[in-house]
């Protein structure tokens, strides 16, 4: 470990007095906040407000929901289809709405930022990937430096896709990896050979991808502290990623009952499973990775590493970027655009987006205008997450407010944390400490004035 990451203040008692529901703060207000009454006409006017800023870039998510099969473990908004065959109407669908947004936001089109997720973007064939692409880039042009990624599964992305994404201009792949130990993976139906992650991997940086990165989960049934560690050491060794997120997984089965499939009585919980994350984060610092923050790990190279050095990160629904833009468009179902200080996000429903989007109209089924206040608490929280520090002066000067007085209770909230070595307070500002990044969730809460609303049953994942 580096001298600055001494995690012996890591205890169970520490762990047991944060570890609670929170949201990860990919947007302020959450997802859970948007309304109804939030609606395609509102919509329609956030992106005339925004194509007044003809000069600015803009960020691009495009979410492609199928899948051969589901994953025990997945959280996100996926169709399975075995067969080909649903994706040929949705494109279709896709293309109209990203038309449509075309026509709102003229003249501004210019894309600093183009993101593939889902599902399995490779569930696409590399020519429809072509399709995709060219129906995108030939409404909203990439500038010159623009960080063009999508997420992939080895196990049915083929070679050919490679070449094809990297003569497109992607530029970053994601892969979704979990674990290593073929126990763990039976458990979760998911069967992914290192060798084959491995022969990507290698493909992906022969061809000239700048960033190859890698996704694993703890938490899952059948893993131990030993058997990650294992599992981090050699992605490390045999793979060497540019950064690497290691997720918590979360076992909702009354959101997802898909996970009903996964024996819960296998899975860590509490101190066990914290331990998982934290061998993980020993092993990656130890092989010279910076710890970013939340669950996020970069090579000092990397350009997320150097960005964090320099106040250059930024945060929105894609997660860590660099690439800032003031406002991001989503596309495809339940995708989330931010525009011109709203939150937009698209029907969730496969057959009621397609049929709205293919008529014309912009799918949105919900969102949320962002109050006054409401972006004054966004900034304050992205300023932490993003910098791993609140500078009283930059709050002052930034958003023209005395932080001590207008966050009274926040700061009240966390005294305990200052005490417990998460954060160092003083007249200066307010910065995380090394073992406070694994609580960073529960740092920036205090600043989150939705949380004291009551809420009907669970609404985030645990915390740590």
């Amino acid at each position: 470990m580096t001298p600055d990451f001494d995690i012996s203040r890591l205890t169970p008692e520490l762990l047991e007095r944060y570890d609670r529901p929170g949201p990860r703060y990919t947007s302020y207000p959450t997802a859970p906040h948007f309304a109804p009454d939030f609606d395609e006409e509102a919509y329609r006017e956030h992106l005339r407000m925004a194509a007044a800023r003809s000069a600015e870039p803009l960020s691009m998510y495009v979410h492609l929901p199928f899948c051969e099969a589901r994953c025990t473990f997945c959280g996100c908004n996926v169709v399975v289809s075995p067969r080909r065959g649903p994706e040929e109407p949705y494109l279709a669908a896709v293309e109209a709405e990203i038309e449509a947004l075309h026509r709102a936001l003229a003249p501004r089109e210019k894309l600093n930022q183009l993101h593939w997720g889902g599902g399995t973007p490779t569930y696409l064939s590399p020519a429809q990937c072509e399709r995709l692409f060219a129906a995108i880039t030939s409404r909203f042009p990439l500038a010159d430096d623009a960080e063009v990624a999508l997420e992939i599964d080895p196990c049915v992305t083929t070679m050919e896709h490679l070449r094809t994404l990297r003569r497109l201009g992607f530029n970053r792949l994601s892969m979704g990896l979990q674990d290593l130990d073929p126990e763990v993976q039976q458990a979760v139906e998911r069967i992914q050979p290192l060798e084959l992650t491995r022969a990507h991997v290698e493909e992906a940086r022969r061809l000239g991808f700048s960033s190859v990165n890698i996704d694993l989960i703890y938490g899952l049934p059948l893993q131990t502290e030993d058997g990650f560690r294992d599992t981090v050491r050699r992605v490390i060794r045999e793979l060497a990623p540019d950064r690497v997120a290691c997720f918590s997984y979360a076992h909702v089965p009354w959101i997802k009952p898909h996970q009903r499939k996964l024996d819960s009585s296998q899975m860590t919980s509490g101190w066990e499973k914290f331990r998982i994350f934290v061998g993980a984060a020993e092993e990656f610092v130890a092989a010279g990775y910076r710890f970013v923050g939340f669950d996020h790990f970069a090579r000092p190279e990397d350009e997320l590493a150097r960005a964090l050095d320099e106040d250059r990160v930024h945060r929105n629904f894609m997660g860590y970027t660099v690439m800032p833009a003031s406002d991001q468009v989503g596309i495809g179902v339940s995708a989330i655009g931010d525009v011109a200080g709203a939150y937009a996000a698209n029907e969730k429903r496969l057959s009621v987006y397609q049929r709205a989007a293919t008529a014309g109209c912009l799918p949105v089924e919900r969102g949320i205008l962002r109050s006054a206040e409401d972006e004054l608490r966004r900034a304050v929280i992205h300023r932490i997450i993003c910098t791993l520090k609140l500078e009283h002066g930059w709050v002052e000067r930034e958003l023209g407010v005395d932080p001590r007085a207008h966050f009274t209770d926040a700061y009240a909230a966390l005294e305990p944390m200052a005490q417990d070595g998460l954060v160092q307070i003083d007249e200066a500002g307010l910065s995380v400490t090394p073992i406070g990044r694994f609580f960073l969730r529960n740092i920036c809460m205090p600043f989150d004035a939705y949380l004291k609303q009551p809420s009907e049953g669970p609404v985030y994942s645990r915390t740590v």
